[in-house]
C-alpha cells in the first residue's frame, strides 16, 4: 500500500511540473472467448420450471487480445493465434507494430515528445528484452505498483464496453471473431 501511495504522489507531483496525461499510451491484454453466452438469474413463479442452460466448458476456446490506446483512441490492437500466449519476443514485435502505427496516428507524440507507456508488471513487460526494446524506440514506462488494478483504465473503460458488446454472441471461427473485434475497434 505504501508503494501505491508513493507512486501516486510522485505522479501527482510530476503532473504539476509537466502535464503528461496526453502522452500516455495504455497497454493491456484480455482473453476473448468464442462463446460469450452467460448464465443469468431467472425469476420464476413457484410452478414454473427454469430454462436449461449448459454449463460452460472447463477450457473454452479463446484468443488473446492486446490493445494499445491513448486518450485520442485506439492506436493498435493485435489478436494472437489460439493457444498462443505473450512472451517477451512476441511483445517486442507488437511494440514495433505499435510504434509504426503511432507515427501515423499521432506523429507529434513520436517526433516532439516522448510517449509514456502505462502497462502492468507482467513478466513479458518487465523482461530485459522488452526494456531494451522500449529504450530503443524511445518510450518511457510509467511506474505501476504491483497489485494495483485501480490503476488500469483499460479494465474500467475499454474492456467493460467490449464485454457488453460481445455479450450473448457466439463465434464459429477465428475469422468471425476477428471481424467483430475489428468492427468494434475501428468504429
Amino acid at each position: 500500500m505504501l508503494v501505491r501511495l508513493t507512486t501516486a504522489s510522485s505522479l501527482t507531483s510530476r503532473l504539476k511540473v509537466e502535464p503528461f496525461l496526453n502522452r500516455i499510451i495504455t497497454c493491456d491484454e484480455k482473453w476473448v472467448l468464442y462463446n460469450n453466452f452467460r448464465r443469468s438469474y431467472q425469476w420464476l413463479s413457484a410452478d414454473e420450471k427454469p430454462k436449461q442452460f449448459p454449463k460452460p466448458d472447463l477450457h473454452p476456446k479463446k484468443v488473446l487480445l492486446i490493445v494499445f490506446w491513448t486518450a485520442k483512441g485506439i492506436v493498435h490492437f493485435e489478436i494472437l493465434n489460439q493457444g498462443q500466449t505473450i512472451t517477451a519476443e512476441v511483445y517486442c514485435n507488437i511494440l514495433d507494430h505499435c510504434q509504426s502505427k503511432l507515427k501515423t496516428f499521432d506523429p507529434c507524440l513520436v517526433n516532439r515528445r516522448r510517449p509514456l507507456l502505462l502497462q502492468d508488471n507482467a513478466r513479458p513487460h518487465t523482461a530485459k528484452l522488452t526494456r531494451e526494446k522500449l529504450t530503443e524506440i524511445g518510450w518511457e514506462v510509467l511506474p505501476h505498483p504491483p497489485y494495483s488494478p485501480d490503476l488500469s483504465p483499460t479494465d474500467y473503460h475499454l474492456f467493460r464496453d467490449l464485454d457488453n458488446n460481445l455479450r450473448q454472441k457466439c463465434f464459429q471461427d477465428r475469422d468471425n471473431l476477428i471481424h467483430e473485434l475489428t468492427t468494434y475497434f475501428c468504429t
